[in-house]
C-alpha cells in the first residue's frame, strides 16, 4: 500500500508542476500500479526485465526510490540509469541486489526482441551448464497497443517455438496514443497469443493488488520450474494522459469509467477488511506524500548533466 501510495503521490506531484516536468515528456502508472508491484515485489536479482515507459510502480517496487526515478525525470547528471539522456522509466540498471535491466530503445515494442534474446541467453547457458543461472527468467513488459508491432510478434514466435523461460506482461488499458483499442486492433489480445501455440495465457484483473500477486506468484513459481513462456494479459484502468504530452482530457470519454475501476481504493477496503486501520492508512498516504514531496524538491536542485 505504501508503495502504490508513493506512485499516486508522484503521479500527481507531476501534474501539479507540469509547467517544470512536461518539459520532459513522461507517462506514469496512475491505474496500473497494482499489477506492477505485484510483479515487482516477486522478481529476484537473477532475473532480468524490460519494464516499458508507464513502468515506475513495477521500479518503485523492485527497489529503485522516488528520488532516483526523480532524477532521470528532469534528466538530470546523477540519474542512475543514463546520466540524465533517457526518456523517463525507461532505465538500465545492473545493480547486485536487483533485477537486471537493460537498456532499451524508446520506441514503442522495441524492448520485446531483446528481452526474448535476454531468455534465449538463460537457456542456452543452462543447457549447456556454462553457467549456473539459479531459476533465473525474463519480463517483458508491453502496453495493450504495442502487441500491434512486427517486432512483438517476431519475440513471441521464437518464445513459443523454443520454450523460453519468459513472461510477457501486457498492461491492457484499452488505449493506444490517442486511440482505443477498437481503432487500431482487431482480435483480442490473448487469442492474439494463443495463436502463436505453445504459449500459456493467463488473464488477471490488473487493478486487484491481490488477484494480480497471486496470478504473478504461480506464473512465476511455473516458468522457473517448467522453463516455458507465458503471457499475462492485465486489465486496468488508465487514470492519467497516455504522457505529458497527450492530455486525457482531449480526446477521452470514459474516465469516469475509468475511475470506477482504481486500484488504489480496491486495496484499501481489501485492507480494512482484513483488519488494517483507515487512520494507519492514511498516515502512509500522508508519509508517502511527503517523501515524494521532499525528493520532488531535491531532484529539481540536482546537477544538470554536462554539455
Amino acid at each position: 500500500y505504501d508503495l502504490l501510495c508513493t506512485a499516486r503521490a508522484m503521479s500527481d506531484i507531476y501534474e501539479e508542476n507540469k509547467e517544470i516536468t512536461s518539459k520532459y515528456v513522461h507517462a506514469t502508472s496512475k491505474g496500473h500500479e497494482a499489477i506492477q508491484i505485484a510483479l515487482g515485489l516477486q522478481l529476484k536479482a537473477q532475473d532480468w526485465v524490460a519494464p516499458y515507459y508507464r513502468d515506475d510502480a513495477m521500479l518503485l517496487s523492485m527497489g529503485v526510490t522516488p528520488y532516483e526515478l526523480m532524477l532521470q525525470l528532469h534528466a538530470k547528471k546523477d540519474d542512475p540509469f543514463s546520466g540524465g539522456r533517457s526518456y523517463y522509466s525507461h532505465p538500465s540498471l545492473k545493480r547486485d541486489d536487483l533485477p537486471k535491466i537493460p537498456h532499451q530503445s524508446s520506441a514503442t515494442g522495441m524492448q520485446a526482441i531483446p528481452t526474448t534474446g535476454v531468455a534465449m541467453g538463460i537457456q542456452y547457458l543452462e543447457k549447456h551448464k556454462i553457467k549456473e543461472i539459479n531459476s533465473s527468467l525474463a519480463v517483458c513488459s508491453l502496453g495493450d497497443g504495442a502487441i500491434t508491432e512486427g517486432e512483438v510478434s517476431e519475440a513471441i514466435h521464437m518464445a513459443a517455438l523454443k520454450q523460453y523461460p519468459i513472461l510477457y506482461l501486457v498492461q491492457d488499458n484499452g488505449w493506444d496514443i490517442s486511440a482505443s483499442a477498437s481503432e487500431i486492433r482487431n482480435s483480442d489480445i490473448c487469442s492474439y497469443f494463443e495463436g502463436f501455440g505453445k504459449i500459456e495465457v493467463v488473464r488477471t484483473s490488473g487493478n486487484d493488488f491481490i488477484e494480480s500477486y497471486l496470478t504473478i506468484q504461480e506464473v512465476l513459481k511455473t516458468i522457473r520450474k517448467e522453463r516455458r513462456p507465458f503471457m499475462v494479459h492485465a486489465d486496468v484502468p488508465l487514470l492519467n494522459h497516455h504522457t505529458s504530452g497527450v492530455r486525457m482530457e482531449w480526446y477521452r470519454d470514459d474516465l469516469k469509467d475509468h475511475a470506477k475501476r482504481d486500484p488504489q481504493p480496491i486495496l484499501q477496503k481489501q485492507l480494512i477488511d482484513h483488519g488494517c486501520k483507515k487512520n494507519d492508512l492514511k498516515e502512509i498516504e500522508k508519509k508517502s506524500q511527503e517523501k515524494v514531496l521532499k525528493d520532488f524538491d531535491n531532484s529539481l536542485k540536482a546537477s544538470d548533466p554536462d554539455a
